[in-house]
């Protein structure tokens, strides 16, 4: 019997910076998520060798609706900025584990 672990947060690629080496990649993850949640996420998940993660934080900012009546504000959400460092092989040849084989 394989274990699959299925993450339930989310990842989003803001960019890649595959030319610089070692190559690094810029990514938008949920506040609680910690440095060692996303470098096993990519490891296991991506098979991807990462060296270092590095993060900030940041609060979401204020947004403004101006209405005929009223004026609506509403904030985005807060979100965390991760900057990983992979080893110095090309990132493009990586693709997600396949447990069906």
């Amino acid at each position: 019997m394989v274990r699959v672990w299925f993450p339930s947060m989310f990842m989003r690629l803001i960019s890649v910076q595959s030319a610089k080496r070692p190559p690094e990649a810029i990514l938008r993850v949920p506040p609680s998520m910690t440095k060692f949640e996303i470098k096993e996420y990519l490891t296991k998940i991506y098979n991807i060798p990462v060296i270092k993660v590095n993060t900030m934080n940041y609060q979401g900012k204020w947004k403004r609706i101006l209405g005929k009546r009223r004026i609506i504000s509403y904030r985005r959400r807060n979100y965390k900025k991760a900057v990983v460092t992979f080893e110095n092989t090309d990132i493009k040849n990586y693709k997600a584990v396949n447990y069906n084989d």
